[in-house]
């Protein structure tokens, strides 16, 4: 079967979504195709993390801020890399995004936009999230799209994986989609590809990041890398795959080896937001960075520099009750409980058998806990730590396993500020546009998680491209 449509996008999650809509709404005829179950991709496990600089809920709040200096922090954060002319339009788009889906009915977290500290902080509250996260976006996406599948403007197939880009004289006129009933072929005038990163793929991402650490990842299934395996026999172009960041706080379980749960399971470590009373250590029991530095960054690329890209945050009982919860899902009683239980945290009444249980050599967790100890005491780190109000110094101790995890595919296909994909030597791949993650997070963020770069970029990308396509017709 060959199927015809004026726009094939692959992928109906942050980016495809708002191009179909605006698309079929500009008055082309719209195939849409996702390999999932239903629409909205990485958004049903993100934090829906948006920035914006001069939106509407900020000039409400009395906010003084515009896109020179989210630009700006953009730059600084990422430490200037990145594509400055996506950079750019990306902070540019921003504001209109979220009005959009501020007048669409979005339901904003209490309080946002605020300064988050979870990333390297903004100089300005500029970051804004749905009460339901990702599944904000989403919701407020699906009425929207529905309305242009029953006008007929949109084809929505789920379940449906595309397995081959197809092209005639160089030019790309649609792709090989594969679903239940078999192979269909889809020709359309151009083909988008929004399938997102590759954060599932594991022979994908050891591929483009040689040297990196094992992948344990917080991915969707459907995130295998889609994009750039479509694009490679075009010789697309790919990069920023080695400004791979991972983020921190994320527990992976000896049970479930290789994945980790960013909704439940996430300790809070920002020194900003939670003032250690735990240190953190390496498998040989050493401790590698001060805990309070106030650069989420530099904590994240020392987890990473670690053996195994893990950590170990240790504390006694009675740093248990004395503040904000470690893992504010679980609570004071529910870390006691999987202490017991023995899979990511670990419990024992002295350092040696604590070390034992968790996997850290003991020599060296007992040297360096007394050590640090005697920091507390004479109110001087060696690390430079300057929050020493709590020695890890009355039993029962814990431990609590972290690793470098992956929540979004840094690398990404090469595009031009008209999303166009590009080919390894620069040239313009004809008929063939990418957006979202599939153009990867260090297109908008640089070598750093920049907070909302990676979700407001794909909205705005999405939107501006079914726009300017439409405009067209």
């Amino acid at each position: 079967m060959t199927g015809e449509a004026d726009l094939l996008i692959i992928g109906a999650g942050t980016a495809g979504l708002p191009c179909a809509i605006e698309a079929a709404k500009a008055g082309l005829r719209v195939e849409l195709v996702d390999a999932d179950a239903d629409i909205g991709g990485t958004l049903r496990v993100s934090a829906g993390h948006m920035s914006a600089a001069g939106t509407r809920r900020q000039r409400e709040a009395g906010i003084d801020d515009d896109p020179d200096l989210h630009y700006a922090d953009v730059l600084r954060i990422g430490h200037d890399q990145g594509d400055p002319a996506l950079i750019r339009l990306a902070v540019d788009e921003a504001a209109g995004v979220v009005d959009w889906l501020d007048e669409n009915g979005f339901p904003f977290a209490a309080g946002t936009p605020v300064v988050y500290h979870g990333h390297s902080p903004y100089s300005r509250p500029r970051t804004y999230w749905g009460v339901e996260h990702g599944r904000s976006i989403r919701e407020v996406l699906r009425p929207l799209l529905d309305e242009q599948v029953a006008a007929g403007r949109v084809s929505l197939r789920l379940r449906t994986r595309a397995v081959e880009l197809t092209t005639e004289g160089g030019r790309v006129t649609g792709a090989v989609v594969q679903a239940g009933d078999g192979p269909r072929e889809v020709r359309a005038g151009v083909t988008v590809l929004a399938s997102g990163g590759y954060g599932a793929n594991r022979a994908l991402f050891s591929a483009l990041t040689p040297g990196g650490p094992r992948l344990v990842t917080n991915a969707v299934e459907t995130s295998t890398g889609a994009a750039i395996e479509l694009a490679a026999p075009l010789r697309a172009g790919v990069r920023f795959a080695d400004l791979h960041t991972p983020r921190l706080g994320l527990l992976e379980r000896r049970s479930r080896p290789g994945r980790v749960d960013f909704w439940s399971e996430i300790v809070h470590l920002a020194p900003a937001e939670r003032p250690p009373r735990e240190i953190w250590v390496n498998v040989t029991g050493d401790r590698f960075i001060a805990e309070d530095l106030d650069d989420v960054t530099r904590h994240e690329r020392a987890v990473q520099a670690q053996p195994g890209a893990e950590f170990w945050i240790v504390f006694d009982e009675a740093s248990i009750d004395a503040g904000a919860p470690l893992v504010p899902r679980w609570g004071a009683d529910r870390l006691r409980e999987e202490a017991e239980r023995g899979d990511v945290v670990w419990v024992a009444d002295d350092i040696p058998s604590l070390a034992r249980r968790a996997g850290i050599a003991p020599g060296g967790l007992l040297r360096t806990t007394e050590a640090y100890n005697q920091a507390v005491e004479r109110g001087v780190d060696p690390l430079g730590r300057r929050v020493l109000d709590h020695p890890v110094a009355r039993p029962p101790y814990y431990a609590v396993r972290s690793v470098a995890a992956l929540l979004c595919s840094f690398g990404g296909l090469d595009v031009d500020v008209d999303f166009r994909v590009r080919r390894d030597d620069g040239g313009v791949i004809p008929g063939l546009y990418a957006v979202g993650e599939a153009i990867g997070m260090g297109a908008t963020s640089g070598a750093a998680f920049c907070g909302g770069m990676a979700v407001t970029p794909a909205l705005a990308f999405g939107r501006r491209l079914g726009r300017r396509l439409g405009a067209k017709v």
